[in-house]
């Protein structure tokens, strides 16, 4: 039946006027409008309100009429009359035919409430509208939530929900064990406060029980007032594999986060807005936790939160493309306890402590911070906070490394304050390892001498410093860094001495490290150098011994045959034997030749349909801690009409390029070579199984002059070479 009339709208009608005698000529534009030679008046006459669907939109049908009772209505017969919406819905969607293996469509033209039914919520039952696999849920009216879920889904697929607006206290989405999901625009109000979105794994329970929820989307989503509570944030994600949200704007969260990603991998999140969020508290307008990896946000805006963007708990492999983050009660930015964190550029204003912090816990429970940028900032305190600072946990063993801090400004903030001495410190404005001003005096040898710039004895270091008048005379200095046993000294000298004293105002600059090869412990003079064997060119490793044995990591989720594809030889790794989620592996040890700074090298990847990624690893210290090279959203070739699938180098920073996906052949092989020059510039180029170049990104790497190689999640590897040795 399908709603009321035989035009199958749900109820209303639609009668707009002909008037034969109305021409265009000279038509006022607001009344008279032309309909394929017919004349149409007197459209505000519509009833619109009620017109919701086609019948031939719908399998089933959740409409209410003007008496106000709900109805489901199939192509066929009437399913139900009454007044609960809970029950109506969930009849519309229960009966769609059993076991299809295609989504089959219900509009819901009507709002309505789902209440507590006081029933286990991890379970079917009154208190939810439960969402199947295999179904389009249209709901274009308004559901309002009284203690209950407004849209549960537990271990179901293929979901698509176009639209949403929910109100009220209670939960808005609960999805658990999702796969293949997409949802249009999400609206979430509280009234007077509410339970966001949860998106996990945990349909039938965590540790070995996780069912990792896959490839969920996510266009646009506004979340307001949430419920104050333990745990209580307005977007939380934990155990998600391929993640994709659009513009996500929340406002008042009491004692939460506003976006919240727990142990989540490949995701992308196009800008988070964040208003009044955990004020005076610790979670973040964007809060990464729990091994999250493989995170690219667009931009945050947070205004009023405890914290901008707060990364811990080995987060890795995220970047930050720009922040706009003001007013916040804590740091605007924390990076803690993870590695690859990459900011890129934008404003911090009136943090409430440091506006960029990068730390490490002293507890070795979590990896350290390392491998961090943070670049193209302004920094604006009034405060005298530190506007960057770089700590270390006092760790026994390797604490906080390999940290990138370029191209910022931080004039008007407190500075920049470094403890790791592997942190680059380069062409920032208004602060660098040491900054200030001194008194060059005429007749003075040295003409002056600024004490302990720098403490470590392996730091490398560089001066920008201009006099700030420049006399009516010649004159001319140098300078030179001196070593006292205890720490640094900027001592300069007179090459023609004016005859007058000049005022110097100076920034010293630490621009190379020797990040990567140096294992930062109490004793510095141990030497933990990175051996990268013979440094001829040559291969790499073609996999031609048949196995793994110099390979750490997930090494079962790898195998090496002699089946097809095989690039040279006899053998070829394949990826993706037991799971497609596999941790990387490493050799760093057992290799004739590993690549370093100065070498060209390059890899033969490819991909399949079961197995869609391919990529490799090098620089690699141990199996957490390397750079990587791989396809971003490389699965979407399968699934999606225009997939957006672009190269990406996650080294120092973030680096990508769109690649043409006809240019790509799954079960092919593809090469990748990679110049990685002497002064840590790293070029990328891939090439197709036909040998043309389709793609190319360069970047820098984060101080690491070697390392070894491997890769993460790659369908097939085969023929790593070092082509040239420069």
């Amino acid at each position: 039946m399908l709603g009321i009339g035989s035009v199958g709208t749900a109820i209303g009608s639609a009668t707009p006027q002909e008037s034969a005698d109305r021409g265009r000529d000279g038509r006022p534009w607001n009344r008279d409008v032309d309909a394929n030679e017919h004349t149409l008046f007197d459209l505000h006459s519509l009833d619109v309100d009620h017109v919701h669907t086609a019948a031939r939109d719908a399998d089933a049908l959740v409409w209410r009429d003007e008496e106000g009772i709900l109805h489901v209505d199939t192509q066929d017969e009437t399913l139900y009359s009454g007044e609960d919406f809970t029950e109506a819905v969930q009849t519309a969607l229960d009966s769609l035919t059993d076991g299809r293996d295609r989504k089959e469509r219900v509009v819901v033209a009507a709002s309505g409430t789902v209440t507590d039914g006081g029933t286990n919520w991890d379970e079917p039952g009154p208190d939810a509208i439960d969402v199947p696999s295999n179904v389009v849920l249209d709901v274009r009216g308004t559901i309002r939530v009284d203690g209950g879920i407004a849209l549960r889904a537990l271990d179901a697929e293929n979901i698509e929900i176009p639209r949403a607006v929910i109100r009220g206290e209670g939960q808005a989405l609960l999805f658990r064990s999702v796969r293949n999901v997409h949802i249009g625009r999400l609206d979430i109000r509280g009234e007077p406060a509410i339970s966001g979105v949860r998106i996990d794994g945990f349909a039938k329970g965590r540790g070995d029980d996780t069912i990792r929820c896959e490839d969920i989307q996510i266009d646009s989503t506004y979340i307001e007032r949430i419920v104050e509570g333990s745990n209580e944030h307005a977007f939380e994600t934990y155990a998600v594999d391929r993640l994709q949200l659009g513009e996500i704007i929340v406002k008042d969260v009491p004692t939460g986060a506003g976006v919240l990603l727990n142990d989540t991998q490949d995701a992308t999140v196009g800008e988070i807005v964040a208003l009044d969020i955990d004020p005076g508290g610790g979670y973040g307008a964007f809060r990464l936790a729990n091994s999250c990896t493989d995170i690219t946000c667009g931009q945050v805006v947070a205004r009023n939160a405890a914290r901008g963007v707060f990364t811990v708990s080995d987060t890795s492999h995220a970047t930050v493309n720009s922040v706009n983050i003001a007013g916040t009660d804590s740091h605007g930015v924390l990076i803690q306890d993870g590695e690859n964190i990459t900011i890129n550029g934008g404003v911090i204003k009136d943090p409430g402590d440091e506006g960029v912090r990068i730390d490490s816990r002293s507890s070795p429970e979590h990896r350290p911070a390392e491998s961090v940028s943070v670049s193209n900032l302004r920094i604006v305190d009034e405060s005298g906070q530190e506007g960057i600072s770089v700590t270390v946990g006092g760790r026994s063993g390797k604490d906080t490394n390999n940290v990138r801090v370029v191209n910022n400004d931080v004039r008007d903030s407190g500075g920049i304050y470094v403890e790791s001495p592997s942190t680059i410190v380069r062409d920032n404005v208004g602060d660098g390892i040491a900054s200030g001003s001194v008194t060059l005096e005429s007749g003075a040898a040295p003409a002056a001498r600024v004490e302990d710039i720098a403490e470590h004895g392996s730091a490398t270091l560089d001066l920008r410093a201009q006099v700030t008048t420049v006399p009516d005379v010649p004159f001319a200095w140098d300078h030179r860094f001196e070593w006292t046993g205890d720490g640094w000294d900027l001592v300069i000298e007179w090459e023609s001495d004016p005859g007058e004293d000049l005022e110097l105002n100076f920034v010293a600059d630490q621009p190379q490290v020797t990040a990567g090869l140096v294992n930062e412990t109490d004793d510095e003079d141990e030497d933990d150098e990175f051996d990268v064997g013979d440094r001829s060119p040559g291969v790499v490793d073609g996999f031609e011994n048949g196995n793994l044995d110099e390979y750490e990591g997930s090494a079962d989720n790898y195998e090496v045959t002699s089946e097809a594809p095989i690039a040279e030889g006899n053998y070829s790794l394949k990826g993706g034997v037991n799971s497609d989620n596999a941790t990387p592996i490493v050799s760093t040890d057992g290799l004739e030749r590993y690549p370093s700074q100065g070498t060209t090298f390059s890899a033969e990847i490819g991909f399949t349909e079961e197995m869609p990624h391919m990529g490799i690893v090098f620089g690699a210290m141990d199996v957490g801690d390397f750079h990587l090279i791989r396809l971003e959203n490389l699965w979407s070739y399968f699934e999606e009409d225009d997939p957006d699938i672009k190269l990406q180098m996650l080294a120092g920073g973030d680096v990508k390029d769109g690649v043409d996906p006809e240019a790509l052949e799954p079960g092919e092989f593809h090469e990748l070579v990679v110049e990685w020059s002497q002064d840590d510039e790293i070029t990328v180029t891939l090439h197709d199984p036909d040998g043309a170049e389709i793609a190319s990104v360069t970047g820098y790497g984060d101080g690491r002059t070697a390392g070894g190689i491997g890769t993460r999640r790659t369908a097939l590897l085969d023929d790593i070479t070092i082509d040239e040795v420069h």
